[in-house]
């Protein structure tokens, strides 16, 4: 099924997972199709209540002559997202590193596509895919990424991108430099439940940039368990926590002062909830009001300026 292992890099694919026994089987056999060859896999469960770690097991222990290396890693307390990413990349063998959730999919021509990729400039440390969203609905979906504007652009544009404006690279997209990514300090865990965009923020603020490969390499599922899209208290606290302590700092650090005033008024504003009553709705309206970038913005497009433009 694969060539010939000796004659190419080792790329690490690590499966994280919790309560994932409904999907991982799917996400362990998209692994074994690869026409890439020499891949190591490392599934890391987060003290999945659930069977997801003997299922897993046994599938290891039936495939496991398919990889280079294959390992199961669990732990006794469960850490988080970051916690669980980290420990995939401090195992990792590999050159490179694919992380992907125990629900989400990899086309057959995944790892080979991104390696492909990797060897056209010797300066690419990051790659981000595009990726196709599918349910058991069978709705369909066109593939997406971050806008190709933002791919064109220095490392240090795409900081202020993601600073001003969130994060909108889908991490199940990225494919990682192993080496680097360690260097750079890896996940941050003392944000448990957003692993993708403090680690984004942290290569970009490192002077590293994203690079787009235009093809659909991945496949995530859309369903009632996706964190990041069920209003999950755990998620909603770790990315809250990480706006009000980090983002005003990196925002001063980088001379966007504009933007710093914003955040510090959606900060201020979390302290009067609209589910209070008319004078907390007031108070946050007349907040919003006294963000510079809701006069800017406008201002823009009264030159027809895109904002995007200017951060």
């Amino acid at each position: 099924m694969f060539t010939d292992t000796g004659k190419e890099p080792l790329v690490s694919v690590v499966v994280i997972t919790y309560n994932s026994s409904k999907y991982v089987l799917e996400t362990l056999d998209s692994i074994k199709l690869q026409s890439y060859g020499n891949i190591e896999l490392i599934v890391t469960d987060d003290c999945s209540p659930d069977n997801t770690v003997d299922i897993c097991r046994k599938w290891i222990d039936e495939n496991s002559g398919r990889f280079a290396g294959a390992e199961l890693i669990t732990v006794e307390k469960n850490t988080g997202i970051s916690g669980n990413c980290n420990r995939g990349l401090y195992a990792a063998r590999g050159e490179w590193i694919k992380i992907i959730a125990g629900d989400d999919l990899l086309e057959n021509d995944c790892i080979s596509e991104y390696m492909s990729f990797t060897r056209t400039d010797s300066s690419i440390r990051y790659v981000s895919c595009k990726i196709t969203m599918f349910s058991d609905q069978e709705r369909k979906y066109e593939p997406v990424s971050a806008p190709d504007s933002f791919f064109q652009v220095s490392a240090k544009r795409q900081l202020r991108y993601l600073l001003a404006k969130g994060n909108f690279i889908v991490g199940a997209s990225v494919f990682l430099n192993v080496g680097l990514t360690r260097e750079l300090g890896g996940f941050d865990e003392r944000f448990p439940m957003i692993d993708d965009y403090p680690l984004f923020i942290k290569i970009c603020d490192a002077g590293y940039k994203f690079h787009l490969l235009v093809k659909p390499l991945v496949r995530y599922r859309i369903h009632e368990g996706n964190i990041s899209l069920s209003g999950n208290s755990l998620f909603t606290e770790s990315s809250g926590k990480y706006y009000d302590e980090m983002i005003p700092r990196l925002l001063l650090k980088n001379r966007m002062f504009l933007q710093y005033w914003h955040a510090k008024i959606v900060i201020l504003k979390k302290r009067f909830p609209k589910d209070r009553g008319a004078m907390y709705r007031m108070i946050r309206l007349g907040l919003s009001m006294l963000s510079p970038v809701y006069y800017y913005t406008n201002l823009l497009k009264l030159f027809n300026i895109d904002y995007s433009q200017r951060i």
